[in-house]
């Protein structure tokens, strides 16, 4: 079934409707990992308020990052490079601080690159498998 839309404003409210009711994590960060974008499952994942979401880095909120290290410590790498495109696909097993609590995550993460108004982003989607396992 191929959707039409009359108005490019109908397209945009159905796209904003399945990434915010979306099962999946998913936010939007720029060049310098800043997240602009989040829906409601980043929400309850990361158990922060919108203040504490836009423009910090997924590792200041996640806490997977080790203080005075900067924002990606040496085990992080590999999500370093999802973030930056570098890399397309990952699967995480690792330690988060959560509301200074520290749980272990089973995460399936996607980078696609993004390109609005000329500018670039990467849209994250990231799969929580933690209860499956």
């Amino acid at each position: 079934m191929q959707l039409e839309f009359v108005r490019i404003e109908e397209a945009n409210d159905l796209l904003n409707q399945l990434i915010e009711h979306h099962p999946h994590s998913i936010f939007l960060i720029d060049h310098d990992f800043k997240i602009k974008f989040y829906n409601k499952a980043f929400k309850k994942l990361t158990k922060r308020d919108k203040a504490d979401i836009l423009e910090h880095e997924f590792c200041e909120i996640m806490g997977c990052t080790k203080p005075n290290q900067g924002s990606f410590d040496n085990t992080n790498n590999q999500l370093k490079e999802l973030l930056s495109g570098s890399l397309s696909e990952l699967t995480l097993i690792r330690n988060f601080n959560v509301r200074n609590k520290t749980v272990t995550k089973h995460l399936r993460i996607e980078g696609h690159r993004v390109v609005m108004d000329g500018h670039k982003f990467r849209l994250v989607i990231i799969e929580d498998r933690t209860q499956k396992h």
